[in-house]
């Protein structure tokens, strides 16, 4: 299941890279991560997991939008 999240925070690439790679250690395929839009797609197995990919994303100091 492909989803797209909003996120508030990102400010460069670097921050793309920290996002990805804590979000793939949950065993989720980031699609795309893009700073300029303040957004990240990911393919999910399910609703589980976009839970999980959300508390990375706070963890990490990130604002879901």
């Amino acid at each position: 299941m492909k989803q797209t999240i909003k996120i508030k925070g990102m400010h460069c690439a670097s921050c793309e890279i920290l996002l990805k790679e804590a979000i793939e250690e949950q065993g989720v395929h980031v699609l795309q991560a893009d700073y300029r839009k303040g957004e990240i797609a990911v393919e999910m197995k399910d609703g589980k997991q976009r839970e999980a990919v959300e508390q990375v994303i706070v963890k990490e100091g990130y604002t879901i939008a």
